[in-house]
Order: C-alpha cells, then sequence, then structure tokens
C-alpha cells in the first residue's frame, strides 16, 4: 500500500511529494508477536531514492 505522500506524488505538479514520505520501514505493534501496525510503502521511488535501482 502506497502512503498518502506518494499517493498523491503520482499525480502531476506532485512529484515531488516523494521525498516527504516517512513510511520507509514496517513498524510492528508493541507486544504484537510480529503482528505489523503500519507496512511500510511500497511505492517504487522509495528504491530511486536510496539509489539501489
Amino acid at each position: 500500500m502506497r502512503s498518502a505522500e506518494c499517493a498523491l506524488a503520482s499525480r502531476d505538479g506532485y512529484e515531488g511529494l516523494h521525498d516527504e514520505c516517512r513510511q520507509t520501514k514496517d513498524i510492528p505493534l508493541p507486544h504484537g508477536a510480529g503482528l505489523i501496525l503500519v507496512r511500510r510503502c511500497d511505492c517504487p521511488c522509495h528504491a530511486r531514492i536510496a539509489g539501489v535501482a
């Protein structure tokens, strides 16, 4: 699932919002035995920003 910033950044004129995305890693539920509270953003832009792609 994409973050709100990356979803909006896919529209014309908002491309710069990819840099504002803070959902770059999974956040586990405290004491949740491995359950994920918030999943990381799966937008392909994160690989480009990190220089991986």
